[in-house]
C-alpha cells in the first residue's frame, strides 16, 4: 500500500514522477462521484482537495489530506490539530481519549482511527461480549419453553415425540455485535501497522459465533441502543462512520475506495461552538448554532426570502440575539488581517448586524502566523448600523479559548 500526504488546497502534480501516477489519478477519479461533492477541484495535469481532510484509500493508494494553518507545522502537528478539533467537535465520540503526541509522522491518520476503535472495543469486551434473548423456533425432543400449538399441529401432528417449542436464548448473534463485527472486518486490510492488524485479528476472534452485515443493512444506530448497550455507544458511531465509508462495486461485490473526510468549515464551526459554550454561559448567555433564523427580505406579498442561519448566536435571557458569531476556516495571507478580509465576508456580517440588530458581530477565524490568539482587530461598520466587527482567532490545539463576546 503506496501513502501519499497531501494539504488541505495543496495541488498534487500528475504524472510519472510527480504525487500522482496517471492510473492513480484516473482511479481517484472514477471514485469522486462517491466522494463528499465539491471535494477535489482539477486543474491541468494536477488535483487538490478543496476544504476536506481525512483519509481516502483507492486502487493500493492511500492518501491522508492534513490541514495546514501555518508553513511550520509539521505533519505530526497537523494530524494533532485535525484529531483535537474532531475530539471537541464530537465527529467521532471518544476520539478524546487519543492523547497528543500519538500523532507521529509514522502512524498514518487512518491507523490511529483504527487504533482507537480497537482500544475502545478491547476495554468494552473486557466486561464481556454484549448478548441479548433471541426468540428460537426448533422441534425437540422434550419441552423447552412453550409447545407452539400451531407449529406442533401443521408439522408434527403423526410424530407425538417430536415437539415445537418456541424458547428465549441469551446469544450473542445480535445486531449491535454484527456492526462490530462487520467494522472489525473492514478495518483489518485498511490499517497498515503489522501490529495494529495483528490486535484486530485477536479481536474477531472474540466473534466467533456472530455473523456479520448483510449487504445494505445497516444495524443499530446510537439513538437505537437499548439500557444495557449505550455503553457501546461511542463504538457503534465509529463502526457507522467506517461502514459509511467503503464504496463496494455492485457487480463484483469487492472493495474498490474508502474514505473518512471531513468538511473542515463544518468542523470548525462545531469545534468553536463547543470551546465558546462555557465562556458564554460564565457571561449569562446562551449558545446557539445556526440560529435564530430569519429573512433578510420580504416579497410584496410577505413572503420572506433569503433564510438567514447565522454560524453562532449567543442570546440573552430574553432569547434575544446579542453577538453574531461567523466561522471562517481561512487562511489570511497577509501581515494585516484587516486588509485580508473578503469584501462578501463583510457584506454577510453587515446584514446579520442589520437583521439581528446586535451591537457585535465577530469573524472568527482559526489561530495562524498572521493571527494569533488573544488579538482583536476592530472595524466599525459605516451606514445607519451601529455595529462592531470584531476579527478574532480561536485556539485549534486545545487550549482555552477566550475571546471578545460582548461589547459593553
Amino acid at each position: 500500500m503506496r501513502q501519499l500526504t497531501a494539504i488541505e488546497h495543496g495541488w498534487l502534480e500528475i504524472g510519472e514522477g510527480h504525487s500522482l501516477s496517471p492510473l492513480e489519478a484516473e482511479a481517484l477519479a472514477t471514485v469522486e462521484s462517491m466522494l463528499p461533492p465539491g471535494c477535489l477541484q482539477w486543474g491541468h495535469r494536477r488535483v487538490k482537495f478543496t476544504q476536506f481532510c481525512g483519509v481516502v484509500q483507492v486502487d493500493g493508494l492511500q492518501m491522508e489530506v492534513l490541514p495546514k494553518l501555518t508553513p511550520y507545522q509539521t505533519e505530526a502537528q497537523q494530524r494533532n490539530t485535525l484529531l483535537t478539533m474532531l475530539a471537541y467537535a464530537g465527529d467521532l465520540v471518544g476520539v478524546d481519549t487519543l492523547g497528543a503526541g500519538l500523532a507521529t509522522s509514522q502512524t498514518t491518520l487512518l491507523d490511529l482511527f483504527i487504533s482507537h476503535f480497537a482500544r475502545l472495543l478491547e476495554r468494552q469486551l473486557q466486561q464481556g461480549l454484549l448478548r441479548d434473548y433471541r426468540d428460537i423456533d426448533d422441534t425437540l425432543d422434550q419441552v423447552r419453553g412453550r409447545i407452539d400449538l400451531v407449529r406442533q399441529q401443521r408439522e408434527n401432528l403423526f410424530k407425538p415425540q417430536r415437539l415445537a417449542c418456541r424458547y428465549s436464548e441469551l446469544v450473542a448473534d445480535i445486531p449491535v455485535n454484527r456492526l462490530l463485527h462487520s467494522a472489525l472486518r473492514l478495518v483489518i486490510p485498511l490499517c497498515t501497522s503489522p501490529l495494529l492488524a495483528q490486535q484486530l485479528h485477536a479481536l474477531r476472534m472474540r466473534f466467533g459465533h456472530v455473523g456479520t452485515l448483510a449487504f445494505q443493512e445497516r444495524g443499530p444506530a446510537v439513538d437505537q441502543l437499548n439500557r444495557m448497550q449505550t455503553r457501546y455507544a461511542p463504538l457503534v458511531a465509529l463502526a457507522h462512520l467506517f461502514l459509511d465509508g467503503q464504496f463496494l462495486d455492485a457487480r463484483s461485490g469487492s472493495q474498490q475506495a474508502f474514505s473518512l473526510l471531513f468538511d473542515m468549515n463544518r468542523l470548525f464551526e462545531r469545534y468553536t461552538a463547543n470551546r465558546l459554550r462555557p465562556l458564554a454561559r460564565r457571561h449569562g448567555l446562551r449558545l446557539v448554532e445556526q440560529r435564530p433564523r430569519r429573512y433578510l427580505a420580504s416579497d410584496e406579498h410577505g413572503k420572506g426570502r433569503v433564510l438567514m442561519r447565522p454560524d453562532i448566536a449567543l442570546l440573552d435571557k430574553n432569547q434575544r440575539p446579542v453577538t453574531i458569531l461567523d466561522t471562517k476556516w481561512k487562511r489570511l495571507p497577509n501581515q494585516d488581517p484587516l486588509s485580508s478580509l473578503s469584501a462578501a465576508d463583510l457584506y454577510q456580517v453587515n446584514a446579520y448586524a442589520s437583521t439581528y440588530g446586535c451591537a457585535t458581530v465577530g469573524l472568527l477565524y482559526p489561530e495562524q502566523t498572521f493571527l494569533p490568539a488573544g488579538k482583536t482587530y476592530s472595524l466599525q461598520l459605516s451606514g445607519s448600523v451601529n455595529c462592531n466587527v470584531l476579527l478574532q482567532s480561536v485556539a485549534v490545539d486545545g487550549k482555552p479559548v477566550d475571546i471578545v463576546i460582548e461589547a459593553k
